[in-house]
Order: structure tokens, then sequence, then C-alpha cells
């Protein structure tokens, strides 16, 4: 087994310089897929195959209404593997993390998102626990193979060293008390009443309830709602939404994506080796994996590979380099099928 050797220059932006990785995206509160990365992780490490766990985000949310939910079950098992393995275990923030630390509501289609899993975090004594993780959570980590691994994709925002660094640097619990001390300047009652206006809801008191499981006005988080409103309308937000939902090549168009993607392994090169390939999720593909804009290998571990049982994990030398996505492809796995 190999020592992990992991540095931390910047609060969203880890540097891994070696160590066998094991690279799982996107299982969205799925326990049995999780169980099966999980399992096959320590077996990996066991033999000194595997030295890093990376879960790239979207740990939480079920994809559909109809599928069990076990966002919670994982989160926490997440948390006991952190303080048996340590640093071993990565979990990046995905676009599904970012509204619990905020308090904004996610949904697609009719499908929402949000409540479920505050209201889980409700009912038991973990809410401390799992947004202190949160708040912590990487968004990129690169390494010394030139490989950098993030949720979303490339985003424009993430192109240039000035908003590259905002994101890299970024600090969520400053945003929030900004926006705590921007809301005390302000009527409550009134706001209040204007974010049900614009959300064309009965009340504000409906809403947080419905949004936040809160008891009614006394709970100290009744008001996350105008917080997190406040908190994510800032320029330097937009830049951190812009990384975590970005639609990629679906958004920017292929010849226009190719040209972020470069000059985004640029950025994430500052100050450190050459990046050269980006490892993300969060899109749908088939057969576990696509190959996009050149330099980005798009990997589906659950339901995104469609079905999840086509679902693969990659496990490369973080001290080895890459230069070329195809070299990875050889080193693409799956739990659901015998090797």
């Amino acid at each position: 087994m190999k020592q992990l050797t992991l540095a931390k220059p910047y609060s969203r932006l880890w540097s891994l310089d070696t160590g066998r990785v094991m690279v799982v995206t996107d299982l969205h509160g799925d326990w049995d897929a999780y169980q099966r990365y999980r399992d096959c992780f320590v077996q990996l490490h066991a033999r000194g195959d595997a030295d890093c766990l990376i879960f790239t985000g979207d740990l939480i949310h079920a994809d559909s209404s109809s599928a069990p939910d076990h966002s919670l079950d994982i989160v926490l098992d997440v948390l006991a593997l952190q303080a048996t393995y340590g640093d071993a275990i990565i979990y990046l923030c995905g676009n599904h993390e970012l509204p619990h630390i905020y308090g904004f509501g996610l949904s697609k289609g009719e499908v929402e998102y949000t409540p479920a899993f505050e209201a889980a975090l409700s009912q038991g004594n973990h809410r401390s626990a799992v947004i202190g993780l949160f708040v912590t959570l990487p968004f990129y980590v690169r390494t010394a193979a030139g490989v950098s691994l993030t949720h979303a994709g490339a985003a424009h925002s993430v192109t240039e060293a000035q908003t590259a660094h905002t994101v890299f640097t970024w600090n969520h619990e400053e945003q929030l008390a900004e926006a705590e001390a921007q809301l005390e300047q302000y009527n409550r009652a009134g706001l209040r009443r204007a974010y049900a206006r614009l959300s064309q809801a009965a009340s504000y008191d409906a809403l947080a309830r419905h949004y936040l499981t809160v008891t009614g006005p006394d709970d100290p988080r009744y008001d996350d709602l105008l917080r997190g409103s406040i908190a994510t309308a800032s320029t330097g937000f937009g830049h951190v939404h812009s990384a975590l939902f970005t639609r990629c090549e679906h958004e920017y168009g292929a010849d226009q994506y190719a040209r972020i993607v470069d000059a985004m392994l640029r950025c994430l090169s500052i100050n450190y080796r050459p990046q050269r390939i980006l490892v993300a999720g969060h899109l749908a593909t088939s057969n576990g994996y696509q190959v996009a804009a050149r330099r980005h290998l798009r990997l589906a571990s659950g339901s995104h590979a469609g079905p999840r049982e086509a679902g693969l994990y990659l496990l490369f030398d973080a001290a080895q380099p890459v230069k070329e996505v195809e070299e990875l492809l050889a080193s693409l796995y799956s739990v659901y099928r015998a090797a």
C-alpha cells in the first residue's frame, strides 16, 4: 500500500500526489449501489490495491420519487468511513449538497429533492454533523497524474485566474455570516411577505415549514430561506453555482466546451503540476462513461449510467502521469459484473 500524500492549498481545491485512487460518481441515495462501492473499496484497500476513495458529489437525493431514498444513511456512513480511514475518504461537493448549506430548494420537474432530506435531518440528531461536513467539502481534487476530479465538469467561471481563485477559496460560512449581517438591517416580516410573493406562495411560513422542516417562527432556522436568498445573490456565489451546476457541452456547445475544459485545466494547474484530464459525472451517459471535449471523462457510477448496473468506477495511480483520456479507459471497473 502506498503512502497517501494529500495537501489542501485551498479550501475547495486539494492536491493528491500519491496513492491509488478509486473514483465513484452520483449515487443519489441508492444504498445498494453505495454498499457495493464502499465494500469494493474496503476490499481493495485491504489488499493494497486502493489507497483513497473519492465520491464526486451528489450522494444524496433519490433520482426518482418511487425509489427508496437512503441519502442520510449514506452520508452518515461516509462520516463513519472518514473516522476509520481519515483523509483516504474524500467527498466532493455536488450541486445536490449545495442547497442544504444555503437553504434553497432544488427540484427537477415535479420531483422536489430538498424537503425530504431536510425532514430526515430534523428527525434525528444529525443536522450539525451533516451540515458541518457539507461546508468543508472541496470542489476539486487535482493529482500528480494530471487528472483532476470534480462533480459537474468545466464551467466558464473557472477559466480565468481571478474568478477561479474565488471558487477555489470559497468560504460558505463567511458568505452566510455576511448575509445574516445584511438581514439584520431589514424588517424581517416585510422580507418574509416579499419572499412569499416572489415564490407565488400563500405565506412565508408555509414555505419555511415545507423546505426547511422548521416548527415555526421561534425555530432558529426559520429565516434560512431569506438568509440563503441574500447569500446566493452575490457574484461570487454565481461563480460557485456555475461550477457545480454546469451542463457542460449541453450548455456551451461542443466546440466552446472543449475550450472551456482546456482553460479550466490550466487554472487547476496553477502552482502545481500540469492538469491534462478532467473526470466528472453529473450528466447521464450510457455504458457508464463517455469522452466529452477530448479531455473530459464523464463517469457514471449509479443511476446516471442508465441502467445503474452499467455504472463504473475509476481506479488510477495519482502519481503516474496520464496524458490522454483514453489511457484511463482500461482502468474502469464494475461492481455489478464479475471481473
